[in-house]
């Protein structure tokens, strides 16, 4: 990595490598790729420079929060994919599966042991961001991180940007160093020691590989002491999947993009999000590939710094342009922020502006007062509310729009604001197969304020943003949706 990009890489201790190590161990933990990634690229860099081969580590609990059978699928299909590249390429791939709770108690740092230096993902939330912190004071080699998680390092912001607009800036001004410094293609065509690793029987006996159970998912998970009402959903969790819904967006929905991107009818968002929260696919590929889709005389000259403003900026087809700012700014500006700010999903996180209003509208009288459980199984009076919480609970994800109209709703219908925030984390992190994500957390807390701005001043809102289902029903195309994910019982009051 050159240039700018080297704001990706994170040293968690100050240890030196160990030179009788047998191999240099990339742990695979959010970016679960062999294609466009940077952690993986240093790994191979690391590799090279000691010369040992490289161990890929990929493993999964089933003590994480909010473990399910829906996320357990998702990512072990990704997992036999990984499993059925690597063999065909010759890779040194450790796949683990607990089968228990604390079965894989102590399997890094076994493998840390024997290894000259570890690599892994850099990510600013949820239990990956705790393990950093204390995997590396407690390993005898070098534990090096580093962020594949954007265009934008997250070493180049110095503080929380407190909104679009302030990061967007940052964005413009480093946009074509960025992309035109991107991650390898294939890393791996470049290691140069190629020695297979042979793990030893005793670890294998304790840490026996995913290998069988990946073949038999269904028997395996319905076996684990994870939650089985979350039940798995028709989404693919493989790179293949996300390269072919990448393709189907710039064929279908793209040339729609900016016009219909909130109509739920219509359909015209991405839907990529899923595979980018666990890294089957990278923002780079993504933009890359829009980008060829800017006319045919654009080229990256025709970009103008534009002082954080969203139009002007690639100066191109209005849909790209659109896209563009959603999958960069407004995706980027949640991992900048939760990387600068520890307390990324506690209330008191928020702009004083919106916890001074929301404190003052606390105590006003709510019409609807509904349970956590009332609304994980979409029983409110609301049937739009309702539709985007059954699709929620079912399919894993919400139309874009309605995810801010659901979100609002909640601060409308609980007794206070800390208790809205508290049920919409966890209506999230439940369902959504992209929940647990620094763009997630940024969804959930623009509701109360993150991001945005002040607005007029309303009875439980404050002065953060009000929405209501009568206009959402009058600005968007809904019969389908309704038609699809409506709850036939609704109380509808």
């Amino acid at each position: 990595m050159k240039n700018i990009n080297g704001k990706r890489v994170f040293e968690r201790n100050d240890k030196e490598p160990n030179p009788d190590g047998d191999y240099v161990l990339y742990w695979m933990q959010t970016n679960r790729r062999f294609q466009y990634n940077y952690a993986l690229e240093y790994a191979v860099g690391w590799a090279n420079k000691l010369g040992k081969p490289l161990l890929i580590y990929e493993g999964l609990n089933c003590d994480y929060p909010w473990a399910a059978d829906r996320f357990h699928h998702f990512i072990m299909e990704g997992m036999e994919e990984n499993f059925e590249y690597a063999r065909e390429h010759d890779l040194n791939y450790y796949p683990y599966l607990e089968d228990e709770h604390d079965a894989g108690r102590g399997l890094l740092y076994e493998l840390a042991e024997n290894a000259a230096a570890v690599i892994s993902d850099e990510y600013p939330v949820y239990i990956i961001r705790d393990h950093n912190k204390k995997v590396g004071p407690k390993l005898e080699v070098p534990y090096i991180t580093v962020d594949s998680n954007g265009l934008i390092p997250l070493g180049l912001t110095d503080k929380a940007p407190y909104n679009a607009y302030f990061f967007r800036k940052i964005m413009q001004r480093n946009f074509i160093d960025c992309f035109t410094h991107p991650p390898k293609k294939d890393p791996l065509d470049e290691l140069e020691n190629q020695q297979t690793i042979e793990l030893s029987d005793d670890f294998l006996a304790k840490y026996p590989s995913a290998e069988s159970h990946l073949s038999n998912k269904e028997s395996f998970i319905s076996s684990l002491p994870i939650n089985h009402d979350v039940g798995k959903i028709e989404l693919q969790g493989t790179r293949q999947a996300a390269l072919g819904k990448l393709g189907q967006f710039i064929q279908y929905g793209l040339s729609k993009y900016d016009e219909h991107r909130n109509d739920p009818d219509i359909n015209a968002s991405s839907g990529l999000s899923p595979w980018l929260h666990f890294g089957k696919i990278s923002e780079y590929e993504i933009v890359d590939a829009v980008l060829d889709h800017q006319p045919e005389e654009w080229d990256l000259d025709d970009i103008t710094f534009n002082k954080g403003s969203t139009g002007g900026f690639f100066n191109g087809d209005p849909n790209v342009d659109g896209f563009l700012d959603e999958v960069i700014t407004w995706r980027e500006v949640g991992f900048h922020f939760a990387h600068h700010e520890p307390n990324y999903d506690q209330y008191d996180s928020l702009p004083d502006w919106a916890l001074e209003s929301l404190e003052e509208h606390k105590d006003d009288p709510r019409e609807y007062i509904y349970e956590l459980e009332e609304f994980a199984q979409s029983q409110t009076h609301d049937e739009i509310w309702n539709a985007a919480q059954t699709q929620l609970r079912e399919e894993g994800i919400i139309h874009n729009y309605l995810r801010m109209l659901w979100g609002k709703k909640v601060l409308e219908w609980t007794p206070n604001p800390e208790t809205a925030l508290a049920y919409l984390i966890e209506l999230n992190n439940r369902y959504a197969i992209d929940g647990r994500d620094p763009n997630s957390y940024s969804g959930i807390f623009w509701i109360f304020g993150r991001f945005d701005r002040a607005w007029q001043e309303r009875p439980i809102y404050g002065k953060t943003r009000y929405m209501t289902s009568d206009s959402t029903r009058r600005k968007l195309k809904l019969q389908q949706y309704l038609e699809k994910y409506g709850d036939q019982q609704s109380l509808d009051m």
